[in-house]
C-alpha cells in the first residue's frame, strides 16, 4: 500500500486506553497507515500502573524494526534489563529449578544425559550462571553477543508508556483525554458510532478497545461473550509489590511455586518486582500477603490485582477490534500479555489492508477471529500443563490442580510423549503451533522439565557426541560472558553496541525472526518465523 493510501474508508481510528496496548496498537497503525488520523482516547481517572513487565523475543524486533523506536532512546528513557528466559522453581522438591531459555536449545537431550536441563543451551548456562549477553576476551576486549542469542526485556511499565506516550505525539497521534460515560451504538447494535464523555464526543471509523479489562467496547458495549479458562487455569488474584535487589540483576524472570499458585520475580535496575498470583478459592488475601511477606522481607507496599482467564469470542466485530487483556488473558506465567498485543496487531493491519473490498475484508475478520482465538486457547492449554504435571508443593491448592486441571486440549500430544517420549518432530500434530516461544519445544521443555514419566530410550551415541562438542563450545563463551550489571554500564557507556544489534542485517533483530507474518489473502496461513 502507498504511504499515502488509506484502507478503504476508514479515515480516522480511535485507540480505547493509554496503557501500552493501547499506544502499540496506535504507533503500530499510525506507521503502517500514515494518512489515517489516529488518537488515543485515555481517561484521566485511570492511573498507569507501575509494575514491572516481562517480554518475550517478539518484543526487541517489534519495538525496534516494526514500530521504529530509537534504542539507544528506548534505553536512555526506560532503562530496561536483559531476560534471557525464565528459570522455573517447579517441578520436583525441595529446591529443584530448571531453564526455558530463549532460542535454540535441545531440552530433551539434556534431560536424558543429565537429569536436568542446565545444559540444554549456552542462554541456559547463561542463566545459571548470572551471565548477561557480552563477553570480555582475555585482551579486554569487549565482544556484543546480542545480534547472536535471543533475548527480551525486562521493563518497568510507568516509564515505558511514557516513552511510547512521547513516541506517539511525536508521530502526529492525537491524544484525547477522556472519560467515556456513553457508547452509541448503530441501530443493529453491531458497530460503534459515537464515543460520548463529559464534556466531548468523539465519532471515529474504526475503533481498537485497549481498555484493559474493563473491556469497555468489545465486552460492554457490544456485548461479545466471554469464553472462561477457569476449570484449566484456577488463579484470580495477583498481590503485586517491590522488594529491594540481593544480589544484581537475574538475567531472567523466575516463577516460584507458592503454597496457593506461583510468584514471578522480574528485575530491573534498583529493585525486583514480586506477584503472588493465587486462587482466591484456595487461600485468603491476608494469608496469600503473610506467605509473600514471609518470602520477601522488605516487601513494600502491596496492592491487588483481580482478573480472570479467557478470552472473548471475537476478537473483532464491526468496527472494532480488542486487543491486550480486553480481548483475552491468561495469568502471566511465561509473559504472554505483550507478546499477544504484538500478534493481535499483525492480524488488524493485514485485516485493514482489505478494507475497501467488503467481501475480502469479511474473510479477513473471520479468519483473524479465527486465528486469533485459537492462539488464546493454545496458550491457555499450554500454561495447563505447568500445573498439571508441577510435583513441588502437596499443599490443598497443588492437589486439586494436579486431579483436576482441564488439559484437555492437549491429552492427544501428552499421550504421544508418554507412550513414545518427547520428540521436537511429530509429523502432523496439531499441536505444533506457530509460535517461537511457545511450540513444540516449549512444551517439551515444561515436560522434561517437570519429569513428567515418558518413553523413549536414551540418546544414541551420535546424539550424545555431537551434544558434548556443543556443549564446550558454549563453555568456552561461558568462561568470558559477563554479570548482566556490568553488561547495562558497557552499554550505557558505548551505546554502538545497542545501535548495531537494531541494524545490522546480521542481528536477529532485523531478520526474518520472531516476526508474525499474516498474509493480506486471508485463504493463506499465517506463521511466525523463528529463524
Amino acid at each position: 500500500m502507498n504511504a499515502e493510501q488509506r484502507p478503504g474508508p476508514i479515515a480516522s481510528i480511535g485507540v480505547v486506553g493509554g496503557g501500552t496496548s493501547g499506544y502499540f496498537a496506535a504507533l503500530s497503525l499510525k506507521r503502517a497507515f500514515p494518512a489515517i488520523h489516529v488518537a488515543v482516547i485515555e481517561s484521566p481517572d485511570i492511573p498507569i500502573i507501575g509494575v514491572g513487565e516481562a517480554t518475550t523475543t517478539l518484543m526487541p524486533p517489534f519495538l525496534h524494526v516494526e514500530l521504529g523506536l530509537d534504542i539507544v532512546e528506548l534505553w536512555k528513557a526506560v532503562r530496561p534489563t536483559f531476560k534471557l528466559g525464565i528459570r522455573f522453581e517447579w517441578g520436583l522438591p525441595p529446591d529443584y529449578s530448571f531453564a526455558f531459555p530463549f532460542g535454540d536449545a535441545d531440552p530433551i537431550t539434556a534431560a536424558a544425559l543429565d537429569g536436568d536441563l542446565t545444559r540444554q543451551s549456552l542462554i541456559s548456562l547463561l542463566m545459571h550462571e548470572q551471565r548477561g549477553p557480552m563477553v570480555r576476551g582475555p585482551d579486554d576486549q569487549v565482544l556484543s553477543l546480542l545480534g547472536s542469542l535471543k533475548f527480551a526485556y525486562h521493563l518497568d511499565n510507568a516509564p515505558f508508556v511514557r516513552f511510547l506516550a512521547k513516541a506517539a505525539a511525536d508521530r502526529g497521534i492525537e491524544h484525547v483525554p477522556m472519560t467515556i460515560d456513553e457508547v452509541r451504538l448503530s441501530p443493529d447494535g453491531q458497530r460503534v458510532t459515537a464515543l460520548v464523555g463529559r464534556e466531548r464526543q468523539v465519532s471515529c471509523d474504526f475503533y481498537v478497545d485497549a481498555s484493559g479489562f474493563r473491556s469497555r467496547l468489545m465486552g460492554q458495549a457490544l456485548g461479545v461473550p466471554f469464553q472462561s479458562y477457569a476449570s484449566s487455569l484456577f488463579c484470580d488474584r495477583a498481590i503485586v509489590a517491590t522488594v529491594p535487589q540481593q544480589g544484581g540483576i537475574a538475567p531472567y524472570t523466575t516463577a516460584e511455586t507458592m503454597n496457593a499458585g506461583w510468584c514471578w520475580n522480574i528485575p530491573v535496575r534498583g529493585e525486583n518486582h514480586r506477584g503472588y498470583v493465587h486462587s482466591s478459592a484456595a487461600i485468603s488475601e491476608d494469608e496469600a500477603l503473610a506467605e509473600l511477606r514471609a518470602k520477601n522481607p522488605g516487601l513494600g507496599e502491596p496492592w491487588t490485582v483481580r482478573f480472570r482467564s479467557g478470552r472473548h469470542a471475537d476478537f473483532w466485530k464491526g468496527n472494532v477490534v480488542a486487543v491486550g487483556n480486553a480481548y483475552g488473558f491468561v495469568e502471566p506465567l511465561e509473559s504472554t500479555a505483550l507478546h499477544m498485543v504484538i500478534i493481535e496487531l499483525a492480524y488488524l493491519r493485514a485485516g485493514l489492508e482489505r478494507a475497501n473490498d467488503p467481501g475480502a475484508l469479511s474473510r479477513s475478520i473471520a479468519y483473524a477471529n479465527r486465528n486469533v482465538g485459537g492462539h488464546w486457547d493454545y496458550l491457555r492449554w499450554f500454561l495447563a500443563l505447568h500445573y498439571k504435571y508441577n510435583r513441588r508443593l502437596d499443599t490443598p491448592f497443588w492437589q486439586a490442580a494436579r486431579n483436576e486441571v482441564d488439559t484437555s486440549g492437549f491429552d492427544e500430544l501428552v499421550s504421544r510423549v508418554r507412550e513414545g517420549g518427547p520428540s521436537l518432530t511429530f509429523e502432523g500434530s496439531r499441536f505444533t503451533h506457530l509460535d517461537p516461544a511457545f511450540g513444540l519445544s516449549g512444551i517439551m521443555t515444561m515436560l522434561v522439565g517437570q519429569h513428567f514419566p515418558h518413553g523413549g530410550g536414551p540418546p544414541s551415541a551420535a546424539v550424545r557426541e555431537a551434544f558434548e562438542k556443543t556443549h564446550a563450545g558454549h563453555q568456552r563463551v561461558l568462561r568470558w560472558a559477563l554479570p548482566q550489571a556490568e553488561c547495562l554500564e558497557i552499554l550505557e557507556r558505548d551505546p554502538s553496541h545497542l545501535r548495531d544489534f537494531a541494524t545490522s542485517p546480521r542481528s536477529w533483530c532485523t531478520g526474518p525472526k520472531e516476526r508474525m507474518l499474516v498474509p493480506v489473502d486471508a485463504d493463506q496461513p499465517a506463521r511466525l518465523e523463528d529463524g
